[in-house]
């Protein structure tokens, strides 16, 4: 690539305006110190560089001030020699700043600084009762907030960098004892053939995990909060941090795990026993509910009891369009006010959401356009979607959930169950590094519905497997 020289480095980044180099004379000798503004910490470089050089160099040849250098008159807690352009250049991307020393090397020191978010409560997962740690965008605060929670040796991070243009630092992270080795050696394959430009967005990080996949339902567990992180490596599972992404993943995954919030360790057992059952009630509502109602109403009105038949008939009279069309019409409409309410600022959203979910609801209902049944039942599946803790699951149930309603509008029941059983069957195929996605059904047993004693759960030093649960 090059001689290792101040020219080369500013060729290399193009004459990039934030490549800020400085001619210092020590000990008769010119050196060159380059780093990029806005990465590193000019108060960092000037006592633990510049005044150490100043001071404890000795006088000699450019090749003896680089020895000194090297082996301690320099303050940095990291330094590394360079002798290569792109290593250099590497050191000036990930914060340092560079030493040259012409005609011999050069010398990187971290001095890492600039604007960082500080800790933030997680703002989504949030608890009543739980920690209020959340992940940054900081690739060593994640890993000092997880070295705070297991102050253990055997928490291992591993780390290795991805993506042939941005270079992200991805750290796979497990406790040692507890995770399965051929689990972890799969991950660090998997991690080491990622062949992607860029990783900066979540989607990027799962797609090169997981493989090109036909499946809407997530195999990485999404997290924001670091004690719910933990609480997975604890279980033997294996944790995966990327510099600039504020989230963790965790794998493997199964339908339990996604199915337990945050919330579940911080209440009581028979509270969140109960409303983890809740949430299964809530998915099979979401899911079936406005399917069920258009078979029903469209081909098995037999079924209907005849006082709630009746009164589907009244209110349906004066409406011009058949029941498949307004529930549809209605999902389609609840999907937009939702991707509304994701795209426009928190203030005008829940003002949408309130225009959109009240007035058009109920003006389209006192004008005959849709009847007051059909919107209760979209409604009442719209909210059992929002009671599923992950928003990867939500969305997987969303997509399945207007699939079911067309096969409904098809052949009623009958089709209806098709579309259940081929649910089943792609939810039986799927697995997440090697773990199937029903796991925690097959021999079915109580832990799978409900949240187990904490005082019951093994710890970590006793060596918990990936199938123990959260």
């Amino acid at each position: 690539m090059g001689e290792l020289t101040a020219e080369g480095l500013r060729a290399l980044f193009g004459g990039a305006a934030d490549l800020s180099e400085r001619e210092i004379t020590v000990c008769g000798a010119r050196l060159r110190l380059l780093f990029l503004d806005g990465l590193v910490s000019g108060a960092e470089i000037a006592e633990t560089v510049l005044r150490p050089l100043q001071t404890h160099l000795r006088p000699g040849p450019v090749d003896a001030l680089y020895e000194q250098a090297k082996t301690g008159a320099v303050y940095a807690a990291s330094c590394a020699p360079c002798t290569a352009l792109n290593d250099a250049a590497d050191k000036l991307a990930n914060g340092w700043c560079v030493l040259l020393f012409p005609g011999v090397g050069a010398l990187a020191c971290e001095v890492k600084g600039g604007d960082r978010r500080g800790v933030a409560p997680p703002e989504v997962e949030s608890t009543a009762k739980g920690p209020k740690d959340a992940f940054t965008e900081t690739l060593r605060t994640n890993t000092a907030l997880l070295r705070r929670h297991l102050r253990t040796p055997r928490l291992r991070l591993w780390q290795t960098v991805a993506g042939k243009t941005s270079r992200t630092a991805l750290t796979l992270c497990y406790l040692g004892g507890a995770a399965d080795p051929a689990l972890v050696l799969a991950m660090q394959r998997r991690l080491l053939s990622i062949e992607l430009d860029a990783l900066t967005t979540p989607a990027a990080v799962e797609e090169a995990v997981t493989g090109a996949r036909a499946a809407a339902f997530p195999l990485l567990q999404v997290t924001q909060r670091t004690d719910r992180f933990v609480t997975g490596l604890l279980a033997g599972r294996l944790g995966l941090l990327v510099d600039g992404l504020p989230v963790g993943w965790l794998a493997p995954v199964d339908l339990g795990m996604l199915m337990s919030a945050a919330e579940d360790r911080g209440t009581d057992f028979l509270s969140a026993s109960f409303v983890r059952l809740l949430r299964y009630a809530a998915l099979l509502l979401s899911l079936f509910l406005p399917a069920l109602f258009v078979a029903m109403a469209e081909f098995h009105q037999e079924m209907i009891p005849t006082a709630l038949l009746k009164a589907m008939i009244e209110s349906k009279q004066s409406v011009p369009f058949p029941t498949v069309v307004e529930t549809l019409g209605l999902l389609l409409a609840f999907e937009l006010l939702q991707e509304a309410g994701m795209t426009l600022p928190q203030a005008i959203s829940q003002t949408v959401s309130i225009i959109g979910g009240l007035v058009v609801g109920t003006a389209a209902v006192e004008a005959d356009l849709i009847s007051p049944s059909a919107l209760i039942v979209v409604a009442a599946a719209g909210i059992a979607g929002f009671a599923l803790p992950g928003k990867e699951l939500t969305d997987a149930v969303r997509l399945w959930r207007l699939g079911l309603t067309v096969l409904a509008s098809m052949a009623g029941l009958f089709a209806l169950t098709l579309g259940a059983l081929a649910l089943l069957v792609r939810l039986a195929c799927l697995e997440s590094m090697g773990r199937p996605y029903l796991a925690p059904f097959s021999g079915f047993h109580a832990g799978a519905l409900v949240r187990p004693r904490l005082r019951d759960q093994g710890s970590g030093a006793r060596g918990q497997g990936p199938g123990n649960r959260e």
